[in-house]
Order: C-alpha cells, then sequence, then structure tokens
C-alpha cells in the first residue's frame, strides 16, 4: 500500500458516484478496514499546513481556541470535584475496607497484597507529591522558553508563515491539556475502583490505635504512632489510602514526560526546524525525560504507595494523553496545524483517487485534519 495524493480539492460539490466497487466487495471491505485504522493516525501525521479558508498558523490566537481552554477548565474541575468526594464502601479491585469494621483489613491473609508499612506523608517517600506539583510549572516554563528563544540548542527559526507566538500558545495549551486530562481521568479512576494501598494495613493500625477505636486487634508497640499529629490530616491520609489505581505519580510525569519528549522532538529532533547538533541534543532531552517518568513511577513501588498494576496504568494514561494532546495541535513536521476559525466538527468520506479504497478527511476541535486517501492502486 503507498500513499496516494488526495483529490478531495478537485471533486466537484456532489459526491462522485463511486465505480468499479460492485464488482470488487471484498476488496472495498478491506480498503474500509484500513481506512478506520489508518486514516486518523495518518491525519495526525500529515505536515500543518494552511488551507484556502482556514487560519494560518501566522495568526497566535482564533476563537477554536475556547474549545481547548473549555476542555482545560473542564479536567481541572473534574478533578477538584472528584478529588474532594469520599471513596464509597467496595473495591473494584482486590479487598474493600468497611470503615464501621476496621478491624476486619487486618486479616494475616491480606498481608501480602496491603501489609507494607506505611512511610510518613512528604518525608518518608522517595518523590513526594509537593516535588511533581512543583515540576508541572517548571516543565511549562522550560517548553515555552525552548519554543520562544530563537537559537536555542542550535534548533532552526520556525518558517516565515508560523509565529513565535502561536509556537508559544500552542505549546502552552497543549501542555495544559495534557496536565487537565490526566488528572481529569486519574481521580475518576482512583474514585470508580477504591483500590486498597499496599500500605493500608499499617494506615488502619495506625490510625485506629491512635484514636481507641480499634476493636478485636491488638495494638503493637512501636507501631509508629498516629498517621499524623493533626487529627484531620490523619483522617485524610487514613482515606487516601483508599485511591491507589491508577498511580497519580506515574500518569502526571509520564503526561510531562511524553509531552515534552514530542516538543522537544519536533523542534530539534524531526521537524523541519531541526538540525546540526540540535538533533543529538534533543535525544538527550527526550531520553532524560521519559528515564525521570520512569524513576518517578518506579518509587511509588519501592515506597509501598502501589501496585504495580497502578503504576503500569498511571503511565499508560499519562503518555496516552500526552501523545493525544500533543498531535492535536502539531504537524509531524513540529509546527502547529491550521486551524479553522469556527472550530466545527465535520467528516468527509468519499472514494479514494486510485482504482479503489476511501478517503477520510474533517475537522475535530477547529483544527484541520488533511484528507488522506487509503487505497490499494495498481499501475
Amino acid at each position: 500500500m503507498r500513499a496516494l495524493p488526495s483529490l478531495a480539492a478537485a471533486r466537484p460539490s456532489s459526491p462522485r458516484p463511486l465505480q468499479r466497487r460492485a464488482a470488487q466487495p471484498k476488496s472495498l471491505a478491506i480498503a474500509a478496514k484500513l481506512c478506520v485504522l489508518a486514516c486518523w493516525p495518518a491525519g495526525m501525521a500529515a505536515p500543518a499546513t494552511a488551507l484556502a479558508g482556514e487560519a494560518s498558523p501566522a495568526t497566535w490566537w482564533h476563537t477554536s481556541d475556547l474549545i481547548d481552554y473549555a476542555l482545560i477548565a473542564g479536567g481541572v474541575g473534574l478533578y477538584a470535584g472528584v478529588h474532594a468526594m469520599e471513596v464509597p464502601a467496595g473495591a473494584g479491585i482486590g479487598p474493600s475496607f468497611d470503615p464501621a469494621k476496621p478491624a476486619a483489613i487486618l486479616d494475616p491473609s491480606l498481608s501480602d497484597r496491603i501489609g507494607r508499612r506505611h512511610l510518613t506523608e512528604g518525608s518518608g517517600e522517595t518523590v513526594p507529591t509537593e516535588r511533581v506539583a512543583v515540576a508541572i510549572p517548571i516543565v511549562l516554563t522550560w517548553l515555552t522558553l525552548q519554543e520562544a528563544l530563537p537559537g536555542l540548542l542550535d534548533g532552526a527559526a520556525p518558517a516565515p508563515h508560523v509565529s513565535r507566538a502561536r509556537l508559544v500558545h500552542d505549546t502552552a495549551v497543549g501542555f495544559a491539556e495534557a496536565m487537565a486530562f490526566t488528572a481529569g481521568a486519574t481521580e475518576v479512576l482512583k474514585f470508580s475502583f477504591g483500590r486498597l494501598r499496599p500500605d493500608f494495613q499499617d494506615r488502619v493500625r495506625r490510625h485506629y490505635c491512635a484514636t481507641g477505636g480499634l476493636s478485636g486487634a491488638e495494638c503493637p508497640p512501636g507501631l509508629g504512632g498516629p498517621l499524623d499529629a493533626d487529627p484531620e490530616r490523619a483522617a485524610k491520609i487514613l482515606t487516601d489510602g483508599r485511591r491507589s489505581f491508577p498511580s497519580g505519580h506515574a500518569s502526571t510525569s509520564f503526561a510531562m514526560a511524553t509531552y515534552a519528549s514530542l516538543v522537544t522532538g519536533g523542534h530539534f529532533v524531526w521537524g523541519e526546524r531541526a538540525g546540526g547538533a540540535s538533533r543529538g541534543l534533543g535525544v538527550l532531552v527526550q531520553t532524560a525525560a521519559m528515564a525521570t517518568a520512569t524513576f518517578v513511577a518506579g518509587s511509588r513501588i519501592d515506597d509501598g504507595r502501589h501496585h504495580a498494576s497502578d503504576v503500569l496504568t498511571g503511565a499508560a494514561l499519562g503518555f496516552g494523553f500526552g501523545n493525544l494532546s500533543y498531535w492535536r495541535r502539531f504537524g509531524s513536521n513540529g509546527l502547529p496545524r491550521a486551524r479553522t476559525t469556527d472550530g466545527r466538527v465535520t467528516w468527509d468520506l468519499g472514494p479514494g483517487p486510485g482504482d479503489f479504497g476511501l478517503s477520510l478527511s474533517g475537522t475535530f476541535g477547529g483544527a484541520r485534519q488533511v484528507p488522506v486517501p487509503i487505497g490499494l492502486a495498481s499501475q
């Protein structure tokens, strides 16, 4: 199968009848399946060039960006709203905790899954939550600076039809989308599954022994005292023990690292601005970003905060949203895509230019996808 130039612009206003389709039903079915599987990724990799009637990448803002702003606000609002809710009794994965019978969760048969020692919040963790939170504005600043400053890492200047203001804007908005989508999805899954953390038994002992509410179980000496000197904060730490799946550290760090690696790659490694020493340095930055995310995710298993499946799922979430947020806004040349000014959602499915096949093109969220033909042509 080879890529064929699109004839979408040359088609008349009314669709032309499909030719040679009746005699080749099996071929049409194969082409249709290939179109469904391949049209969207191929469109995402199409060059980001302006089309007739569309806003040029030289303009740094247009009304279709309001969709992205709304999506970011929605993701942040979803995270904040769900995070404030108490996880319901019962767990979608693993053993469940009944607050009315806390001693039941101390069953020795569960120790292999939730019997790890609880490390002090913050100071006892390899990578405290606060450090991940601080990393977010740092990474955002780094990405916007590398797009705003000319000659950084020996990267070439953008094409004349692309303004640096547009590059900075789209880079920042894409990063915010990745963070918001990841945070919202992670928190919804945590609330929905209510999985107990590997150190949950220790949390229960320390919390209920300190408050005198643990009947039917022993409070051994040297237990470690309450989870926190502040009773309200101690109760929150206990409740947080029911939000294990997936790992927020893993999802957040991989979303940051993935998006940062793609922005760096589009600028310094494979994009049209790449050249000279920028490629080697860009790959080094990408490697460091992904290695850091892997270290953060792995530390959550070592610290007894998460099960391995929590970390793997979180990493997959972050990786997915990092890719989605980048490719929605940038093409394979590392430059912003041309976007329509009305943010409409339209699709056009028609015959391909070859002997048989299909062509799919469309607009989603204001980002115009260049028509991509999928066909099986012969010379």
